[in-house]
């Protein structure tokens, strides 16, 4: 392979990897655009673990106070095989400036040993043609636009349905937590109403039972009256 062939396989490749980041920083950000309205249902890794994080944080602060900061953080930590967005922004920028490079030490190693303009010329139509394409890629990806329709997307779900939904989760657990203890201390009360009528009863019962054990079971004049009779029945059997 000679130099002129390696330096045009370089070109390519630093100018096509370039383009790729590009088109996948775009692919990236359109489907979490497209699925940010129904994370309820997404298969989409990325905004799954924004919406966990979300429901952790909410719950363990009570609440999240600036949503769209949220957001931001989480856009910014976003990584892709390890790579986050910013990342591979840059490197698809640089990858593109090597490109040239190559392409340019590729005129400049041609002027030196005297090649002919037109020996040249395919550096000339492989950088235009490349830079052209990689524009194209960021007009068409508009990395600040989705971002922002990104951002818009998920604090509008997460402020007008994650949380709202979080907020009445915890009311309604308050109030049960409320009408538990409530009807707790009802039945305190009312066991400790029926302890001290139990411990009022008792005595009185206790005396009343010792009345009756005391009381004689006949009066007096019973008695005579039952005397006799038991006199006379003897009597007769004798």
């Amino acid at each position: 392979m000679t130099k002129e062939t390696t330096t045009m396989l370089l070109t390519i490749v630093f100018m096509a990897l370039g383009i790729l980041y590009q088109v996948a920083i775009g692919v990236i950000y359109q489907r979490m655009i497209q699925q940010a309205d129904t994370l309820s249902g997404t298969d989409n890794k990325l905004l799954k673990q924004c919406k966990e994080r979300f429901i952790n944080c909410y719950k363990l602060n009570g609440g999240v106070s600036n949503i769209p900061v949220f957001v931001d953080k989480y856009i910014n930590r976003i990584r892709v095989l390890g790579m986050s967005i910013n990342f591979m922004k840059h490197l698809s920028g640089q990858l593109m400036l090597a490109g040239v490079f190559v392409a340019g030490f590729g005129v400049f190693s041609g002027i030196v040993e005297g090649h002919r303009f037109v020996d040249l010329l395919p550096y000339y139509i492989i950088s235009l043609f490349g830079i052209y394409l990689y524009l194209s890629a960021m007009s068409i990806v508009d990395m600040p636009g989705r971002r922002r329709m990104l951002k818009t997307n998920l604090t509008d779900y997460l402020e007008n349905t994650v949380a709202q939904r979080l907020e009445h989760g915890i009311v309604e657990k308050e109030k049960l937590l409320w009408e538990l203890a409530q009807e707790k201390s009802a039945k305190a009360e009312r066991r400790g109403t029926s302890e001290i009528k139990a411990a009022e009863e008792t005595p009185d019962q206790e005396e009343s039972d010792r009345e009756l054990a005391k009381a004689p079971v006949f009066s007096q004049e019973e008695a005579h009256e039952l005397e006799e009779i038991l006199r006379s029945i003897i009597g007769n059997r004798v």
